[in-house]
């Protein structure tokens, strides 16, 4: 009789400790589908260039643009991106947009930025720092400054932001920028006027920067 009550209370126990486990599983998965974030996507063509714009749908900001001719490239290159620096808790849901109409005026200005028929995206369209670090926000804060048609060296932002000899790590932080031409990491030069690098090639920052100049600079090419 005692051993039957002792097969009976195990079932008990086992029975709560299976109901405590589905209701974890359950909160998990709540928990799993509340931090999915959805990410929209789509594809412009110019004459200067192509560019991939994301945004959050959540804000409708632009949190990510990269420029180049080759779509599927660039595509394969966002994934990429994401599957790296996403966030633990977070999980991205890229989709194309299919629908530009909530986003028709952010992708027109930025169309016409790349075409150099109006300056300073970061004026004209919304968009935040979704990715990154503090150090890289900080810099790229400071590249907001850069006006339309000028240049700085990676010096002068490290003096800026307060890191004199921080030079090497400002460059890092350009090589890590994520929102083309709206943090104008093509606006940044060598200390002796070399082009130095550009994650989306040295010959279209040249192109980007003598556009924006209406005398063009005499640039070292890299």
């Amino acid at each position: 009789m005692l051993k039957k009550k002792g097969h009976l209370q195990n079932a008990e126990v086992l029975k709560g400790v299976h109901s405590k486990i589905l209701q974890s599983d359950l909160i998990l998965a709540q928990t799993v589908q509340k931090m999915k974030e959805q990410l929209n996507y789509t594809y412009i063509e110019t004459d200067v260039t192509g560019a991939l714009l994301v945004f959050r749908k959540q804000t409708q900001n632009l949190v990510f643009a990269s420029l180049g001719n080759d779509k599927h490239f660039l595509l394969e290159n966002v994934k990429a991106f994401l599957k790296k620096n996403g966030k633990q808790d977070t999980k991205y849901d890229l989709q194309e947009l299919k629908d530009r109409e909530e986003y028709k005026q952010s992708i027109e200005n930025y169309r016409i930025c790349l075409e150099n028929k109006m300056p300073l995206p970061s004026h004209t369209i919304p968009f935040e720092f979704l990715f990154g670090t503090e150090f890289q926000h900080k810099v790229w804060s400071e590249l907001l400054k850069v006006e339309h048609g000028n240049v700085v060296t990676y010096g002068d932002i490290a003096k800026r932001i307060g890191k004199p000899t921080a030079a090497r790590s400002v460059g890092r932080a350009c090589g890590s920028n994520n929102l083309a031409l709206v943090v104008p990491c093509h606006r940044i030069i060598g200390s002796n006027k070399k082009l130095t690098g550009y994650k989306w090639s040295c010959k279209l920052k040249e192109q980007l920067l003598n556009n924006e100049r209406k005398n063009k600079l005499e640039l070292k090419k890299f």
